[in-house]
């Protein structure tokens, strides 16, 4: 499934309100900063150019997916990034008033020698933001209900995390956001499962809604938004 890191705005992993990152503000970053060009797009008809390269890499013949930056969904992303390139993120990130968010919503920053940093709390909770129902239980829960055989446990689980992604669909539908869109074939989510215990294997003790969240992230971060 890769990795990738994302520039993002959007208040589920920034914990605040406001709008999310638009196209404008990304062309205005680089048409100000000298390290970066434009890309011409695959449909130059319909959008002449949306996405970024970065020309100051120091090793650009050892990145190992390239020195590009995709717009997708209101995200600025960057696939399989080096170090050098995590950083040059966290920088994007500042002048636009944003944050660098990783596949498990991990955070990305700067410290004040500024060396990279990652804060793997996860994302930020909203204020006065409440769940309710199976998500509320430990990942641990999660993980076991998987391993049983012959119970819905962990269906139920996973209906529970579709039921995020259409409260988050309809809060972003009403603030005129594009939303979400799968399709839910066998092998996607069966992806989605994977990811899931993974996750909380690593993080037992963390609810599962974290967990649900980290998911939605790395769906938006494959441009399912």
């Amino acid at each position: 499934m890769g990795y990738d890191l994302s520039i993002t705005r959007d208040s589920v992993w920034t914990g605040r309100p406001g709008r999310g990152l638009t196209l404008e503000e990304w062309f205005d970053v680089i048409q100000r900063d000298d390290e970066l060009c434009f890309v011409p797009s695959a449909d130059p008809r319909k959008y002449p150019s949306c996405d970024g390269e970065w020309l100051a890499h120091p090793h650009p013949e050892k990145a190992p997916h390239g020195t590009f930056f995709s717009w997708c969904g209101g995200n600025i992303i960057y696939k399989y990034p080096d170090e050098h390139q995590m950083l040059k993120m966290v920088q994007i990130s500042r002048k636009l008033n944003a944050i660098v968010i990783g596949d498990n919503g991990e955070r990305y920053d700067l410290d004040e020698h500024g060396k990279l940093v990652v804060d793997e709390s996860g994302p930020a909770p909203q204020p006065g933001a409440v769940a309710y129902g199976i998500g509320c239980n430990p990942c641990a829960n999660f993980t076991k209900a998987m391993a049983a055989s012959g119970t819905q446990d962990g269906l139920m689980f996973y209906q529970w995390y579709l039921g995020l992604v259409t409260a988050i669909n309809a809060v972003r539908y009403q603030d005129g956001k594009p939303v979400m869109t799968f399709s839910l074939t066998p092998e996607f989510v069966r992806e989605d499962q994977i990811f899931l215990v993974q996750y909380c294997q690593d993080h037992p003790d963390r609810l599962f809604h974290r967990a649900a969240l980290a998911l939605v992230q790395l769906r938006q971060a494959r441009c399912g938004s």
